[in-house]
C-alpha cells in the first residue's frame, strides 16, 4: 500500500534553507523562479524535531562521521593505562568496519554513517567485552577485530529499531559494505512555492548600546552603528509531497505493521508542524500546514501534484493559499478521473474551502474526499484504511 501526504504551508519572510551564497534556495518551474527547500533540510527538521523526539526518542538514529570517537568518549572514563590504550585501538578498528578512516583522524570515518540506537549499543558492548578480556592486542589482532565487528554485532543484517533509517534509508558504499544498506520506504520531494517568488534583501544594523548612551561623552560618539549587514529572504506558500511504501516500512521494522503505522503517523504529523531551522532566530517563520491531503492507494504508483502549480498561482485578494488548495484538489481529481484510480483520500484544511469543479466525474471525486475537522482525524483515517496482514521480513 502507498500512502501519500500533500501539504500546503505558508511561510512569511524567511530564509529556511540557504544556497552557497547564503540566499534562499530557488528553482525554476513553469518558466518562473520559485522558492525551494531541499528535501534533506525538510527531513532533518522532522527527524531532529522536539516533537519526534518526544514521540520516538528511543527509535531515532545517529548519523555522524564520529561514531568511533563517540564510542571512545563514552567508554574511556571506565578505563585507564593499558586498558584505555586497548580501547583506543579497538575503536580505531571499528572505524575500519564502518568504512575507510579519515586520513587525519583514526577515530573518524571518511563518509557519514547512519546507525540505529541498538546497533550502536551492540558495538559498544562488543568493544567493552574485548577491552575487558585483558588480552594484549597485536596489530594483526586489531585488524582482525575490525573485520569481525559487523558480523559479531549484527551490522550485516537489516536493523529494525531505527524509524528514521527505515523511512529514509541507509546507503552503504564499497568502503563500508560490511554492514547492511536499507532501502528508503519514504520519498520526500523538494518543497517548491506554488507561485512566482522574489528574493529580497534585508539591510540591517546593530546598535552599540554603550555608544548610543553617550559613550565617553560628546555628540559624535552616539552616531553610527556597531555592525551593518545584509540578509536575503523570501516568502511563499510551499507545496510539500511525501510518498511512503507502507509495506516496505513494515518490513524495515521487522514486519511490525502496527509499529510502521505508528511511526508514519508521528512523522506525517511532524511534517505538518515542523519548519526547517534556517535563520529562524532572525525571522521566526514557523508555519503550520494550511492544508493536508492524505491519499492511500493499493497500487504502488506514486503521483506528485506539483504539476497543479506549473502555471504559477496568481496573486488575488484571497492570497495564494486558498487558490493553491483549489488547484491541488482539482489536479488530484483530474488524475483520479482520467486514470480510473481507486484511492482513499481525506483532507484537512484551515481554509474556508468548497471545491470549484465542473463535470460529474470531478465532482464525484471531490465528494468522495473525506473531510477531517482536526489534523488527528487524518491519522485515524490512515489507521482505518491501512488494512492487510503484516508483510514478512
Amino acid at each position: 500500500m502507498l500512502v501519500e501526504l500533500h501539504l500546503l504551508t505558508t511561510h512569511a519572510p524567511s530564509n529556511l534553507n540557504r544556497d552557497d551564497f547564503g540566499r534562499p534556495k530557488t528553482a525554476y518551474f513553469g518558466g518562473t523562479e520559485r522558492g525551494r527547500i531541499s528535501s534533506q533540510a525538510l527531513k532533518r527538521a522532522i527527524r531532529k524535531s522536539d516533537y519526534v523526539a518526544d514521540k520516538l526518542g528511543d527509535k531515532i538514529s545517529t548519523r555522524s562521521l564520529h561514531i568511533p570517537q563517540m564510542l571512545f568518549d563514552e567508554l574511556q572514563e571506565h578505563y585507564d593505562g593499558e586498558s584505555r590504550e586497548r580501547l583506543q585501538k579497538l575503536c580505531e578498528a571499528v572505524t575500519h568496519a564502518l568504512g575507510k578512516p579519515d586520513k587525519d583522524n583514526a577515530l573518524k570515518t571518511s563518509q557519514i554513517v547512519f546507525l540505529t540506537p541498538d546497533e550502536i549499543a551492540r558495538i559498544r558492548g562488543f568493544v567493552r567485552q574485548a577491552v575487558e578480556s585483558g588480552k594484549k592486542l597485536t596489530g594483526k589482532e586489531v585488524a582482525e577485530f575490525g573485520k569481525t565487528v559487523a558480523a559479531a554485532t549484527g551490522l550485516d543484517k537489516r536493523p529494525t529499531d531505527g524509524v528514521d533509517v527505515a523511512l529514509f534509508g541507509r546507503m552503504t558504499t564499497d568502503d563500508a559494505n560490511a554492514f547492511s544498506s536499507v532501502d528508503a520506504a519514504m520519498q520526500v520531494a523538494h518543497p517548491i512555492a506554488t507561485h512566482t517568488t522574489l528574493t529580497e534583501t534585508d539591510y540591517f544594523t546593530a546598535v552599540d548600546d554603550w555608544k548610543a548612551a553617550g559613550g565617553s561623552g560628546g555628540e559624535t560618539d552616539t552616531r553610527g552603528s556597531g555592525h551593518i549587514g545584509e540578509l536575503d529572504f523570501n516568502s511563499a506558500v510551499y507545496y510539500k509531497y511525501f510518498s511512503c511504501d507502507l509495506d516496505l516500512l513494515a518490513r524495515n521494522l521487522g514486519g511490525d505493521r502496527e509499529a510502521a503505522l505508528g511511526a508514519l503517523e508521528v512523522v506525517f504529523d511532524a511534517a505538518c508542524r515542523v519548519s526547517p531551522s534556517g535563520k529562524q532566530n532572525s525571522f521566526a517563520s514557523h508555519g503550520l500546514a494550511d492544508s493536508a491531503l492524505l491519499i492511500m492507494r493499493e497500487t504502488r504508483t506514486p503521483c506528485s501534484l506539483a504539476a497543479a502549480f506549473e502555471r504559477p498561482v496568481p496573486a488575488t485578494e484571497a492570497g495564494y493559499a486558498e487558490e493553491s488548495l483549489h488547484r491541488m484538489v482539482a489536479r488530484y481529481c483530474r488524475i483520479v478521473a482520467g486514470y480510473g484510480i481507486e484511492d482513499q483520500a481525506a483532507l484537512f484544511t484551515v481554509e474556508d474551502f468548497t471545491p470549484r469543479l465542473k463535470g460529474d466525474a470531478l465532482q464525484k471525486c471531490a465528494a468522495d474526499i473525506a473531510r477531517a475537522e482536526q489534523l488527528s482525524d487524518l491519522w485515524a483515517f490512515l489507521r482505518r484504511h491501512a488494512t492487510g496482514s503484516a508483510p514478512t521480513t
